[in-house]
């Protein structure tokens, strides 16, 4: 059996991350490899002092009372997800703390895959060699899936490193539109937009890993925001009232503890494992986020979504291209924007369902041939 191992960021704190991870491990397994993740710590010191950091990557946006409030809920919130890595993710025997001990002690692959989330992305990486497989043999197979650059340039003393690396890999696929521009630019090699690892998945897949029950009776509107790329505050809490005012739909708040407690008909689950997660999506009735991966989820499970962004004109976002790709380009804000007409607070999901499986497909092949390098 053919052996491959994965690196990407499996296990930090977010449930996109250690989601996406076991989606890509799991799609190449059904395709009869033998898969590793490499378990490469994020972050270590090579990511310390990044200089390509922005000061919005790392301010938060909740008040520090609130935070200390939910301090238990987020604990557990962690626990959750290290269970979750515990259970599904098949990680390598050795654990790699550096660029450098895996440059001197890697585990052997007939292939290797970068994968999915900023990788690439410098402000979140800081050019990390290890994503860009500069350990891996110069004879063996190397592929990335949808890697995401989320920027629309590499930084002009990266590019060399980024050059020499990319030009190693015999197929790039990218998970958002300008991607394919940066990496053409920076390597001149062609490259192509795949969807992210978790939409290779359908919902029914997914609900074999949810939790099963449903758990609030009533109809609501499910927020996820999170905080790292951009602050969405206070437009993303001004538009879950007005569409819970035009709906009637309670709110659940998942992940990140909120700006302020004053929202009335508000649940938090801020405690949510990534199983529960999954089925908060599963059974809303709607979806407002500022997430890459919550607005996956809400797309692969039909729900009707908005998804809010720093600049909807960017062709670095994520967000952007995953909606313009599947038609859906009228559900993109941004914190500028007035509250949008309750007219498109529905779509015909049946049309982006078909769009979306399309999507799979192309995605699914171009993985099936790029593991065996056709």
């Amino acid at each position: 059996m053919r052996t491959i191992g994965i690196i990407t960021i499996h296990k930090i704190n977010n449930y996109g991350s250690v989601l996406q991870a076991y989606a890509l491990q799991k799609v190449c397994e059904e395709m009869g490899y033998k898969v590793e993740i490499i378990d490469y710590n994020f972050p270590n010191q090579a990511h310390a002092g990044n200089r390509y950091a922005t000061h919005q990557d790392t301010q938060p946006t909740e008040p520090r009372w609130i935070k200390l409030l939910y301090a238990f809920e987020l604990m557990r919130q962690h626990k959750g997800i290290q269970a979750f890595v515990k259970r599904f993710h098949h990680l390598s025997e050795r654990q790699y703390d550096s660029p450098e001990a895996l440059m001197n002690d890697a585990s052997r692959y007939d292939v290797y895959i970068t994968g999915s989330d900023q990788l690439w992305n410098p402000r979140y990486c800081n050019g990390d060699p290890a994503f860009m497989l500069h350990f891996a043999p110069d004879d063996a197979l190397k592929i990335s899936y949808a890697a995401s650059v989320g920027t629309n340039a590499i930084p002009e003393d990266l590019k060399p490193l980024y050059k020499e690396l990319l030009s190693r890999y015999a197929h790039i696929s990218v998970r958002e539109n300008s991607g394919v521009d940066v990496v053409k630019a920076v390597s001149g090699k062609d490259s192509t937009v795949v969807l992210d690892p978790t939409l290779l998945l359908n919902k029914d897949h997914w609900n074999t890993v949810a939790t099963c029950k449903r758990q609030f009776k009533k109809k609501y509107i499910l927020c996820y925001f999170l905080n790292y790329t951009f602050n969405a505050f206070p437009y993303v809490d001004k538009l879950a009232q007005y569409m819970q005012m035009q709906t009637g739909y309670e709110l659940v708040r998942v992940a990140r503890p909120p700006q302020y407690l004053g929202i009335p008909h508000t649940h938090y689950r801020i405690g949510a494992s990534p199983e529960d997660f999954l089925a908060l999506v599963r059974d809303a009735e709607m979806v407002l986020t500022t997430s890459f991966h919550g607005t996956a989820f809400a797309v692969n499970y039909g729900k009707p979504v908005f998804t809010v962004v720093k600049d909807k004109e960017s062709s670095d976002s994520r967000q952007v291209s995953l909606m313009h790709n599947l038609g859906l380009g009228a559900q993109v804000l941004s914190v500028n924007d007035a509250m949008p007409e309750v007219d498109r607070f529905s779509y015909n999901v049946t049309e982006e369902q078909v769009r979306l499986n399309n999507l799979r497909r192309v995605s699914m092949d171009y993985l099936r041939k790029a593991i065996i390098n056709e």
